[in-house]
This record gives C-alpha cells, structure tokens and sequence, in this order.
C-alpha cells in the first residue's frame, strides 16, 4: 500500500456526502504502524482528536488485537469513531488544521483501512463500549455474504450462536451496517463487535458440539469475513 492509498479521494469523499439521509456515521479504522511509528501515529492522533471532538464525533471503541486474522494478517489496533454526520467527517478532511496532521498519519502507518459504516435498524445505540472487566474481549466480526441467499444461511448460525453467547455474559456491543469502503480493497456488508467475560468463554463456546453445527451454516453463507478478538 502506497502512502496516498491511506486517505480518501476526492471522489470517494464526494460519493460519501451523496449517500441518502446525512445520519450519524461510525468509521471503521484498522491500523498497521509502520516500524517504530507508533509515536508518530499518536502525533496524529492528538491532532485528529481535537478535530473529532470540535464537530461532536466521539470514540466508540479503541481496542488491540489479541491474535492474526488468517486472511487479513495481523493489526495493531482497532478504532471505531462515530460522527453526527458525514458532513461532519468530510468537513473534517478539509479543515486545514487537520491536514496539519497527515505527514504524521503517513509517517505512522504500514498500512490501514477506513470505512463508513451505520448504525443497524436492530443494533444496540451508538454508544462508548465500556469494558465491564480486565478480562473483557471483543470480537470484530466483518462479513460479505454469498449472492443469492448467503445472508439467510448466515442468519441460520446467528439464531442459534447468539443464545449461546447471551448465556455465557456475552452480547452484541456494536452491529453496523456497511455504507462505503472509503481506504479499503475489500467491501463489507455487516459488523458485529461481540463481547465475551474473557477468551477462554470464546474458546469454550466455539468447541462445543452445537457451535460447530451451526459454523456449517456459517461458512455455506460468507463470501468473506475477517474475524478476531480485541482488548481495549
């Protein structure tokens, strides 16, 4: 990934804006620091939280992943940051103070993705996700459906897994609908980030004899998804 691939164009910053219904707007962000661009990414960052926080945007989440994805690789964190509008987020990228910060983001990153997402009809509110313990994970679940009834295969799994997540103390925290891949090579429909009391309850879920029944479904219904717990 070159480094002008890490912010949106101009016609994808205006597709943006074109989108129905100007609502609030969650965007995804996975990171990959460059080597030793931490500190330079949190330069950024400083500059980018005035920025958010001056047009009304909060962070919803902020969190590490714990493990690889075996498609995606590895990332080094995981930011959802809501803003009340898009019109919001775009002003944003033209605000000169903000541009300030970009020769920073560059510098930080390896590579990252950035995408709109919305809050479901069905999902929990857009709210900050308050870890209840040390030992609190989240999944981050994004999915592609197969054409021509993937999603109601998927459906199949989710009707009997989340029963057994809300047993186990667990629960849907953010479930998003996708909008637009503005710094993405792949494009996503859903995204639940699912809480569990700690790994070993997802790990024990996920040997049981009913979770892999229902994963069978799970596989007949995704194109592609990428999957892996995080920790705030």
């Amino acid at each position: 990934m070159t480094t002008d691939d890490f912010l949106p164009d101009e016609a994808t910053l205006t597709a943006l804006g074109e989108l129905p219904d100007d609502e609030p707007v969650v965007m995804l962000n996975l990171l990959e620091y460059a080597d030793d661009g931490g500190e330079a990414y949190a330069s950024y960052g400083r500059i980018a939280w005035q920025q958010i926080e001056k047009r009304g945007g909060s962070i919803l989440y902020d969190g590490a992943p714990l493990v690889a994805d075996r498609t995606a690789g590895r990332w080094d964190r995981v930011i959802f940051v809501q803003y009340p509008t898009r019109a919001a987020f775009i002003d944003m990228m033209a605000d000169p103070d903000y541009r300030k910060g970009l020769p920073h983001r560059r510098a930080g990153l390896k590579r990252t993705v950035l995408y709109a997402f919305k809050r479901a009809p069905d999902g929990p509110p857009l709210e900050a996700v308050t870890p209840r313990s040390a030992e609190e994970i989240f999944v981050l679940n994004l999915m592609r459906f197969k054409p021509d009834g993937g999603r109601e295969e998927y459906q199949k799994y989710g009707d009997v897994v989340l029963p057994m997540i809300l047993e186990r103390g667990g629960g849907p925290a953010l479930v998003l609908d996708g909008q637009l891949p503005l710094v993405s090579e792949e494009t996503w429909e859903d995204l639940y980030l699912v809480r569990y009391p700690e790994l070993g309850t997802l790990q024990a879920m996920v040997a049981t004899e009913a979770w892999q029944t229902a994963n069978q479904d799970r596989v007949r219904g995704l194109d592609l998804t990428w999957a892996f717990p995080t920790r705030p």
